[in-house]
């Protein structure tokens, strides 16, 4: 609270203050996410107003390979609000019940009432049976509240927020790599990632959005230079997930592309693909073929990765981060995975289980188990329907072979059975 203000402070004010809501609710994100649009809890829950993915997808959130809503600074804070508005319609203008049903759900609050048999508007937040977490939760925004309200009253020194937007929004007009955009700012590239922390790759969306957000003093220097740049010679990528059935020639022809070209930007050997996989397309450009093939862009998906060992002794100086960088992991997934903390002191001698990872990101996507059927290993974001879908199989069908119902959850690691058993 001491530290420097969030840049994205000014948009979340913004917001509030033409729906006339309380503006205590600006202060939400800093009990959710610290402000940060990157934190991701164990429920994965995503950015600075933790959104779950289904009800980010409700609230009209847009998430895919290139970007996620739930991390958008103004995407993310305009879907909040609306749910928050939902929320404290359902639960009579209750403020305090509607920050507890925000944290825990509003069916959970229901049930709470009912569990006390009351009906909805008989008790205030603090006569319901609530989780502990929620029964916190709502708490330490009201007494962060207090201290921002009065900071001189608990011997705390608040920095100063200038009443003025700090970041201009540039509307770019196409794909644009985000490395690009800091040269001609002449600043480094996590400043810009930082800025604008929806984009998950190294570039702006190939279609929508295409907002780049950048220091406000700096707006004029970004437009001359976007006006400037030579739209003919800058190439757009798409993001296309190999199907059952497809071949590298069918996909180029479809796609407008060449096999080779597809080969080199792609790092592929030979004419073998795996349904599932990631492949870039180069799109809308005036280079030759011979250019495009040249190019190198970061595919994080499909390059080769060190073999990932299925448990890790931790060594000396070892933290999350070092480890999961030695071996392109994300910490989360290995603090999730091992039940820790993201933030854990991990000692010498601990062993680390690897087990949500294929040894090898070149392995077969579909390892078969003793008895010949095909198991698949969940990764982070998977869902059943997704998985039924990728291999042709019906829903019912693979929530049946794997003792599964439509409301159970699933894990990173976890081994789903693909085939009949």
């Amino acid at each position: 609270i001491r530290g420097r203000p969030s840049p994205f402070l000014f948009w979340i004010v913004a917001e509030i203050e033409p729906r006339a809501l309380p503006m205590e609710l600006a202060l939400l994100p800093m009990v959710e996410s610290t402000f940060n649009p990157a934190a991701h809890s164990r429920q994965n829950a995503v950015g600075l107003w933790q959104f779950v993915a289904p009800t980010a997808r409700s609230f009209g959130l847009q998430q895919d390979w290139w970007f996620d809503g739930r991390r958008d600074p103004r995407a993310s804070t305009v879907a909040a609000l609306d749910y928050l508005e939902v929320l404290n319609d359902q639960f009579d203008g209750d403020w305090l019940i509607t920050l507890a049903a925000y944290n825990t759900g509003g069916g959970n609050v229901r049930r709470a009432f009912r569990r006390r048999g009351a009906e909805i508007g008989e008790l205030d937040f603090w006569e319901l049976p609530l989780a502990p977490e929620t029964r916190s939760h709502v708490p330490r925004v009201l007494a962060l509240a207090q201290i921002v309200l009065n900071p001189q009253d608990h011997g705390i020194e608040l920095a100063k927020i200038a009443n003025e937007e700090p970041l201009a929004l540039v509307d770019v007009g196409s794909q644009i790599d985000l490395a690009q955009v800091a040269a001609m700012l002449d600043v480094d590239l996590e400043t810009i990632r930082s800025l604008n922390p929806g984009y998950l790759q190294w570039a702006t969306h190939p279609e929508q959005p295409q907002i780049v957000a950048v220091p406000k003093q700096m707006k004029n220097q970004f437009q001359n230079s976007l006006a400037s740049l030579d739209r003919s010679r800058y190439v757009s990528w798409e993001h296309y997930r190999i199907r059952p059935g497809d071949t590298l020639g069918g996909i180029a022809s479809r796609l407008g592309t060449t096999v080779e070209t597809l080969r080199i930007i792609n790092q592929i050997r030979g004419s073998r693909i795996i349904a599932g996989r990631p492949l870039l397309i180069p799109r809308g450009s005036g280079l030759s073929e011979a250019d495009l093939a040249s190019l190198q862009p970061p595919l994080p998906e499909t390059r080769l990765a060190v073999a990932v060992p299925p448990r890790y002794v931790v060594r000396r100086g070892d933290n999350l981060w070092s480890i999961a960088r030695r071996f392109d992991l994300r910490s989360s997934d290995i603090a999730a995975y091992n039940q820790l903390d993201r933030d854990a002191l991990l000692q010498p001698g601990q062993e680390l289980d690897f087990g949500f990872m294929e040894t090898s990101t070149l392995a077969a996507d579909f390892p078969a188990n003793r008895s010949g059927s095909k198991i698949y290993r969940v990764r982070r974001g998977d869902t059943m329907a997704g998985i039924a879908e990728r291999y042709s199989a019906n829903l019912a069908d693979l929530l049946r072979w794997n003792d599964l119902g439509r409301n159970d959850l699933i894990f990173p690691g976890q081994q789903i059975q693909v085939v009949a058993p």
